[in-house]
Parts: C-alpha cells; structure tokens; sequence
C-alpha cells in the first residue's frame, strides 16, 4: 500500500446500508496522487455546477434559443398588407394564407396609415403595401412593385419578409408563365443559361447539410471543449496548490514530482474528459433541437445525417481522441503557464492569454483554403481540429488522418516535456 499521507493507510472505503464495502488503490504513487485530487475536485460542488451541470444545461439553450425565438410558430411575427389597389387583393389573400402554413399573423387593411409608428412600437414587424397602379403595371407587361416597412434592427422583420417572399416569388412565377404562354415562348428561352452545382467528396456520396455544418462545426467545438475544458484545474492544482502552501506537504511523502505530475495530468485528463463529452453532448442535441425547431423536422430524422451507421466509428473514435489530446496539450500549456505565477489569479491572468491563443486556430479551420491543410495538419493546437476534421470528412484517406494525428502526438509530447521541466523547479514548488 502507498502511505500518501501521515497515518493514512492507502485504503479506500465506502460504507453502505448493509454492511461495509471497501477496495484498496495500488501501489502506485501516481495513482493516489490522482485519487487525491478527483476527490477533491468533485467533493467541491462548484466542480460539477462548471463541468457538467452547466454546459449540459446552458449549452441547449444557448444554442437553441435564437432558433425558436425566430421560428414563426413559436411567436408569429404580425404582417400587416395594406391594399391600395383593388386588383392586388389576389396577392393580399395569398399572404392571408400564410397564417395557416407558417403561423403567422397577417391582417390585410385597405387605405394608408402611420407606418412609422406601428414598427417602432412593435405593434406590427413587418408592413407590407400594394401601391395603386400595382395590378394594372403587372397585367400590363410591367413591374409591380411592392413596398415593405420594416425594422432593420429588428430580426423578426428579417423573418417576417423572408415568409412573404416565398408568396410574391411564387405569385410573380406564375404571372411570368401567363405572358410566357400569351406570346408562346417556353420558360427555357429567357433561362438560355442554367448552373447545375455536383458535389465531389472524397466518398463520392453527396454531404447532406447536416453533413456540411458536422465538418465545420464538430472539429472547432471539440476542440476548444477539450483545450479549455479543465482549465480551472490546472491552474488551481498548481498556482493554487503553492498558494496554499499544499505542495510542500504533499512532498513529505515518498513521491516523486514526476508521479505528482503524471497523477495531476492524470486528474486534469478525466475532468477534460467529463467536462468535453457532456458540454459536447449537450451541443449536439442543441443543434438537433436548433434544427428541428428552424426546419420543422424532427429530431429522429437529424440524429442519423448527423451519424451514419457507417461513419459512426471513425467519428466516434475521432471525437474521444481529440479530447483527449486536446486536453493533455491544454493542460500541459496551463501547467507550464502557472508554474511562472506565483498566484493563482496571476495563473489566471497568464492562462487566459494562452486560451485566447490556442482558441485562434480552432475558430481559423472552417474558414481555411483547403491549399492550407496540409501546413495546418502540422502546426500547433490547428493539427487537432485538422485531425478531427479528416476524421469526419476524410476517413479514407489514411495520409491525412496520420499526419495531423502524428503532429498533434509530437507537439503533446513536446508541451508535457516542458511542463515537466518546469514543474522540477524549485521555485514552483517552494515560490
């Protein structure tokens, strides 16, 4: 047994109900070392508020939110049609319709009014006028022109004049084919020229768009997940721990600071760990209820664009990995940046300008030409996403997958090494 503590046996019980049930850690210093400071982590109920509890129940919301406060029949924007000319009441009638398809409230009036004041007062989102000469323009071979009044701050009038105009594109489709037929000439005359967009994937297949939002969103979120996850942590067992003048006692016992570093990292990889697959979790059924509350769509029919039976493993094993080189390399970075504070709000303020810089490629990859992947796939912290990328959208090509995976080992190794020559110091246990 390993003594970690003065009078302390090593052994580890838990007493139940009908007796008592107990297990003993092994003889591995290290071990206890990570024992220690699980327990104390999660003895500390602020602990599971930051790291699971609260990405489990913000992150939904979050993402969420803005989806079904925007959804039309969660709250009907009101669309008032003002008809000025008789012959536009076809049109009026047709957007009076959309209360039945979309849930929105639209009230058709006939004559003018204080448009201004109706907007600014919120009483109405969008106002939308057929101005006199409307029907005689457009059955004359001219433009009608409709007029909308909105609130260009307000993003309910952006969804209220996106519901409307799928009625006037339609309705304009259909007087276009009238005249089309009076004069017999095909739609394929004034169309001489036609874009027919084709997918080249490196499975062959077409991305579906839940496909497309996987591959931009996934690797950028699992890796800041897994990067800043135990963050908190590292700086509290280190900068913390000196503070409190905790290190020095923990010395007093037979293990060495290679095995309270590898028990710390050990701590530190778990919580990243729990904190990224339930944040990850979370975001997931965020944007399948984000996606079935802006389409209309259930659940059950997202859940399996998102994950194909096929892709499920490759995508499985992707996600645990990056989480957890992303935490290792994390934790090894903020380890190495508390060593310099002598405080933990000094740690603090260090580790907070080395998330900004290790956030910077994570939100970078999306965006990145494709003529800069492979230098991606070899560069600091962005040979994560890039790995989690490839695994999502290049499974097959082996190349791809091993270089980002290789340059993300070497750089966790590198960055352990040097928290580890920064921990033998001295000063950071001593300050």
């Amino acid at each position: 047994m390993v003594r970690l503590f003065k009078g302390s046996s090593g052994v580890v019980k838990f007493t139940r109900g009908f007796g008592q049930r107990g297990y003993a850690l092994p003889d591995a210093p290290w071990l206890v070392v990570a024992w220690k400071e699980l327990l104390e982590a999660f003895r500390d109920r602020r602990t599971m508020l930051n790291v699971v509890l609260l990405p489990v129940i913000l992150m939904p919301v979050v993402i969420s939110l803005p989806a079904l406060m925007l959804n039309p029949k969660t709250i009907p924007p009101k669309i008032l049609v003002v008809v000025d000319d008789p012959g536009g009441m076809d049109l009026a009638r047709r957007m009076k319709s959309l209360r039945n398809e979309s849930g929105a409230l639209v009230t058709v009036v006939s004559g003018g009014g204080n448009f201004t004041n109706l907007i600014l007062s919120g009483e109405v989102d969008l106002i939308v006028e057929i101005p006199k000469g409307f029907y005689e323009n457009v059955s004359s071979g001219r433009t009608g022109e409709l007029i909308y009044y909105y609130d260009p701050y307000g993003a309910r009038s952006s969804v209220a004049m996106g519901i409307v105009q799928e009625v006037v594109n339609q309705y304009s489709e259909e007087v276009l084919r009238e005249r089309l037929r009076a004069i017999n000439v095909s739609e394929e005359y004034i169309r001489p020229v036609v874009a027919v967009a084709k997918q080249i994937t490196s499975t062959g297949g077409e991305a579906t768009t839940s496909d497309i939002i996987t591959a931009m969103v996934l690797p950028m979120m699992v890796g800041l997940i897994a990067i800043t996850g135990a963050g908190t942590f590292a700086i509290d067992m280190i900068a913390g721990e000196r503070e409190r003048k905790t290190l020095e006692a923990l010395f007093t016992n037979p293990v060495s600071r290679g095995q309270l570093l590898m028990g710390k990292f050990t701590a530190l990889t778990l919580l990243s760990l729990v904190s990224g697959l339930a944040t990850l979790l979370s975001a997931l059924i965020g944007v399948l209820f984000a996606v079935s509350s802006a389409s209309g769509y259930a659940s059950a029919t997202a859940i399996p664009q998102l994950m194909e039976p096929s892709r499920l493993l490759y995508l499985s094993f992707g996600i645990l990995m990056t989480v957890a080189l992303g935490g290792l390399t994390g934790n090894a970075v903020m380890v190495t940046a508390a060593s310099f504070a002598k405080t933990f709000k000094e740690a603090q303020q260090y580790v907070g300008f080395l998330t900004l810089v290790l956030v910077v490629p994570m939100i970078a990859i999306p965006y990145a030409p494709q003529s800069l992947y492979p230098v991606l796939r070899l560069l600091p912290v962005s040979s994560l996403a890039m790995f989690a990328r490839d695994m999502i959208v290049n499974p097959g090509e082996l190349g791809a997958v091993i270089s980002s995976l290789a340059a993300s080992i070497l750089y966790l190794i590198a960055f352990l090494w040097l928290s580890a020559r920064m921990f033998g110091r001295e000063s950071v246990i001593f300050g």
